[in-house]
């Protein structure tokens, strides 16, 4: 004990049988108190000695080591998944999925706890630190959750959700963590969002501050995709408005050599062909699908010309494929004008990307040469409209209607507007490169948050679960790995149960249901109505 007095046997329990996996047992539990009638434990009955049962109730730890295996990654597995296991593997045990879906989220805090006490150790040693903050939109009506990153090590500092934010909010909520932590920031590494560029202009002025490659490429990108879809779409749409695709499927034509069948049954296998084309998704930074779709569709079209001039011209099947492939070239020579224009910028952002990457040569030599690149973009745009002026570009989202030569011009605003930060790495010690290791923690985050609950609730899990996911999704796979039931404590797993019921009232207290009473206005005329006497 904390007082150092001897303890003794109180008296047990009156027992209880705990299920485990294998085995049920009857568990009684002797309880203790401190002989020390001065010490805070003589009247608390406790026992030191680790239980055999699971949070005081009916289940044992090897149920929950169990589940915790298979939820945590790599298995990372759903609660209905897991506790399917459970009903197939270990047929006696009675348990239901709601009371898997309790234990995961005790899990999930319990390690998201322990990984942020091994954050402080590592970072002590490490003795600074390399700032990374972001912000997540969950959607809906959730507030934005912030993730803030050591980017030396690695390890997630610090997670917040902010209802409203602004720089002052951002630095007092900087000042708290950082303090805490105790050791100097010797950069900072971001997007270029106005809210943290005033915060860092404002209050951290002296610290170096590198705006993050990964977004700016990601900026450029984003405009290039949605020149693309003015590709893709409208491929799509002529695809699937294809006789061959729409013609009844009961009416019967007549076709030479074989008789009569449905226009759908005999070009089955060119329409798959084709639904299977506009089934492409874009790789972003490597590959676009209208841009494959075209070249895909203009190929195809080769070979359907060569095959059909060993084909009767007057039979009913030479005709009706004529048509389809007749419709589907003229389609691209309507295109033909936006498939050079993607890929011209495609080579442009490549080249680009490409520089960012070249390692072998000094930072100001790809300073330079991107320039040469963006100097050839902007002379590109003054070719095609004289009265082109940089300093009248205003900042713009990708969007579907927007021009090349509009795109082209916002990214040369972008490369002007990120020019001063984006080597400024270089200031900071060792060999650093901006990956975007921010965007990669909120992408795994949200794929296993999807993974268990779908799309459809995944705003509401991110509010609610979502910075614990963050947290086990950036760290060491020996830390998920280390035993749950060795990390267990009661009166721990007690106060981060009442942090997430918290959390989840305070999200779930705005939702619109049919049973929720609407009385906000006796409460305002309550509260502020003057009443004379």
């Amino acid at each position: 004990m904390a007082c150092e007095w001897p303890v003794e046997l109180a008296f047990p329990d009156a027992g209880k049988l705990v299920l485990g996996l294998d085995e049920d047992i009857y568990q009684v539990t002797d309880l203790y108190q401190c002989t020390n009638p001065d010490c805070e434990f003589h009247q608390i009955y406790f026992n030191p000695i680790t239980r055999f049962d699971y949070s005081g109730r009916h289940y044992g730890a090897d149920v929950f080591r169990y589940i915790a295996n298979e939820f945590l990654p790599p298995c990372s597995l759903k609660p209905k998944q897991i506790w399917q296991h459970l009903k197939k593997f270990h047929p006696h045990l009675e348990i239901s999925e709601a009371t898997v879906r309790r234990m995961c989220d005790d899990i999930l805090k319990l390690k998201s706890f322990k990984i942020d006490q091994e954050t402080i150790d590592i970072i002590l040693k490490q003795g600074c630190i390399l700032l990374g903050m972001d912000g997540q939109d969950p959607g809906g009506d959730a507030p934005a959750v912030w993730n803030f990153m050591d980017l030396l090590s690695n390890r997630i500092l610090a997670t917040t959700k902010f209802e409203t934010l602004d720089h002052q909010i951002l630095h007092t909520f900087l000042e708290e963590f950082l303090k805490h932590l105790g050791v100097p920031v010797i950069g900072w590494v971001t997007d270029k969002q106005n809210v943290i560029i005033t915060c860092h202009d404002t209050f951290y002025a002296e610290i170096p501050h590198q705006y993050c490659q990964y977004h700016f490429q990601e900026h450029l990108w984003g405009h290039l995709e949605c020149l693309d879809s003015k590709l893709f779409m409208p491929l799509k749409k002529m695809l699937s408005g294809l006789y061959i695709h729409v013609a009844s499927s009961i009416k019967m034509v007549e076709f030479e050599g074989v008789g009569p069948r449905s226009v759908r049954t005999v070009f089955k296998k060119m329409d798959d062909d084709f639904q299977t084309m506009i089934r492409v998704r874009n790789k972003t930074f490597k590959s676009l699908r209208g841009k494959w779709l075209y070249e895909t569709l203009r190929d195809y079209v080769q070979r359907a010309y060569i095959s059909m001039q060993s084909m009767n011209p007057e039979h009913r099947l030479t005709i009706i494929m004529r048509k389809t492939i007749d419709e589907i070239h003229t389609q691209l020579g309507l295109l033909e004008g936006i498939y050079n224009e993607v890929i011209t910028l495609e080579a442009w952002f490549h080249r680009i990307q490409a520089l960012f990457n070249q390692d072998t040569l000094p930072w100001q030599e790809r300073q330079r040469q991107i320039d040469e690149v963006f100097q050839e973009i902007y002379d590109n745009i003054l070719t095609r409209q004289p009265t082109f002026k940089l300093e009248n570009c205003k900042s713009f989202l990708p969007g579907k209607k927007s021009t090349p030569l509009a795109i082209l011009g916002e990214w040369c605003r972008l490369w002007t507007s990120y020019l001063p930060g984006l080597f400024k790495y270089e200031q900071f010690p060792g060999t650093f490169r901006t990956n975007g290791p921010n965007e990669v923690a909120f992408s795994k985050e949200k794929q296993l948050l999807i993974a268990r609950v779908g799309k459809g609730i995944v705003s509401y899990m991110i509010a609610t679960r979502g910075e614990e996911y963050l947290r086990i999704t950036h760290c060491t796979q020996a830390e998920l790995d280390e035993d749950i039931i060795g990390q267990y404590q009661e009166f721990l797993v007690k106060g981060l149960r009442k942090m997430l019921r918290e959390t989840i009232h305070h999200q779930t207290q705005r939702w619109r249901t049919a049973k929720k009473t609407y009385d906000g206005l006796d409460g305002v005329k309550l509260e502020y109505e003057f009443v004379s006497t």
